[in-house]
């Protein structure tokens, strides 16, 4: 498998940021880590081994980005600049990272977001905010209002980075055409330590009744909030984005040599 690991300076964090690429060829994804991880997490835990028959046969190609939650949502003081530093963040990584990855490796089309537990928070967010940029998302397990972890702090840039607050809103015609060409799954099993099903499910019927194609999927009580769960998951969603998944009365496929192709 083709592995390249990638370091930049980011102005918008004036940070180094960092980020790994799997692959040479298919349909890009990228992956969110989970709360306050690394890029290399998904590597680590098995994620891209589950995914290497797709990596390999060049269906997709999988960028692991590095996250900055220790910076912003689960900072120790609650205050604006949690938003203000996840914001930094968002820019980095529509302003710096994707047209870097654009300009090394030739990618032309739109990406798939995923992630797994507070990755999966992000997927959805860079989904529903950026749908020029992302048109379809597999979130796992995710969180998707944050007033618990933060201890109820709230402010305008809190609501306009928590899909649950901001989603019922979402009402711009010309936003909501280009996310109604999108797909995303929620899913989330009923074992142990899965404790935000609520917000998955709630999160699923807003943005179906946004008409934009969501499919819901509740996996059962042997199935914790852990990885096996998660790398079970892609393994059943990849082979069904390749064969085609519903949408719109008809079959989409999102992978592979057919995959529809969005150019950004």
């Amino acid at each position: 498998m083709q592995v390249n690991y990638h370091k930049f300076y980011s102005q918008h964090l004036g940070q180094d940021f960092e980020f790994k690429a799997y692959g040479w060829s298919g349909k890009p994804v990228m992956v969110f880590p989970t709360s306050c991880g690394r890029f290399f997490d998904y590597e680590n835990k098995g994620m891209i081994e589950a995914l290497s028959e797709f990596i390999e046969k060049g269906e997709i190609m999988v960028f692991c980005v590095d996250g900055r939650d220790n910076e912003s949502w689960y900072k120790p003081v609650r205050d604006e600049w949690i938003a203000r530093r996840h914001n930094q963040y968002e820019a980095c990584i529509t302003g710096e990272v994707i047209p870097y990855i654009r300009g090394v490796y030739n990618v032309n089309e739109k990406f798939m977001a995923t992630g797994n537990s507070f990755g999966a928070f992000h997927s959805a967010n860079f989904f529903l905010k950026h749908p020029d940029l992302f048109d379809s998302a597999m979130c796992l397990s995710g969180v998707y209002h944050m007033q618990d972890q933060i201890g109820g702090y709230f402010d305008p840039g809190i609501y306009f980075n928590e899909p649950l607050s901001y989603a019922p809103g979402l009402n711009d015609p010309a936003i909501l055409d280009k996310l109604r060409e999108g797909y995303i799954v929620i899913a989330h099993g009923l074992g142990a330590w899965e404790t935000f099903n609520a917000q998955a499910e709630a999160l699923s019927e807003i943005i179906k009744e946004k008409g934009i194609t969501c499919w819901y999927d509740r996996w059962g009580g042997e199935w914790p909030h852990d990885w096996e769960t998660w790398i079970a998951q892609v393994k059943v969603y990849m082979p069904r984005f390749r064969e085609g998944v519903m949408f719109k009365g008809g079959m989409l496929k999102l992978t592979g040599p057919d995959r529809r192709i969005n150019p950004i």
